[in-house]
């Protein structure tokens, strides 16, 4: 987010202070391991946990504003763990996170009305899915006055970035992309709205292409 995405970083804070909610930024803070995880690396991703757990040492909530970071370290960092107390602080942390749609949903109906004259597809990522966030994500989504939310086929279930899948086969990638964005235009959409922003890495260039813009739900609120 801060390399990438800075705006939608900030945006995201600028919610929690509407809500209400005070927030630090720890700045030690580095990738949370999803990605030699992803890879196979598992020394590497118990380093990076390791790491984690020190910098967000605590009782407050963690905040994420990316559903496949939340993700890994609520299904992914308890498998770590080579000895009890590590398990005990692995899964310490893993409960204490939440995707920001999930919080943003818990604290009620929003203090002011957010509006965006679109119609945006809400980008079902994998990790989303599985995280099980995206009812959330439309609860927020239906306070947006304005806003229509349209859908795809199913069957566009990838938008192919599959992480180091996009790296090691960049043509299919994009040939999957490119075939979303289309079914997205298709169905009358102007962009994608996503609790994903990695999955925009891919896209965002092939969107901009199409003439369709990528927001996070923090830039939409």
């Amino acid at each position: 987010m801060d390399q990438f995405f800075p705006l939608a970083a900030e945006k995201v804070v600028e919610v929690l202070g509407r809500l209400g909610v005070a927030c630090r930024y720890p700045e030690a803070q580095t990738c949370c391991g999803q990605f030699a995880l992803t890879a196979g690396d598992e020394e590497t991703g118990r380093r990076l946990a390791g790491h984690f757990i020190k910098v967000f040492q605590g009782d407050d909530p963690i905040v994420c504003p990316s559903a496949s970071c939340t993700l890994t370290v609520r299904r992914d960092y308890p498998r770590l763990a080579r000895n009890a107390a590590e398990r005990r602080a692995l899964l310490g942390v893993s409960a204490r996170i939440l995707e920001f749609s999930e919080l943003v949903a818990a604290l009620g109906p929003l203090a002011w009305e957010p509006r965006r004259d679109a119609t945006l597809v809400l980008h079902r990522s994998c990790k989303a899915r599985e995280l099980g966030v995206l009812p959330a994500a439309e609860q927020v989504l239906a306070q947006v006055r304005d806003l229509k939310l349209v859908q795809v086929s199913p069957y566009y279930s990838c938008c192919g970035f599959g992480g180091f899948f996009s790296v090691m086969q960049p043509h299919l990638a994009a040939v999957i992309g490119t075939a979303y964005l289309e079914a997205a235009a298709a169905a009358g959409a102007q962009g994608l709205v996503s609790l994903d922003m990695s999955c925009f890495l891919h896209l965002e260039p092939l969107a901009r292409q199409a003439g369709l813009t990528c927001l996070h739900l923090a830039e939409v609120l």
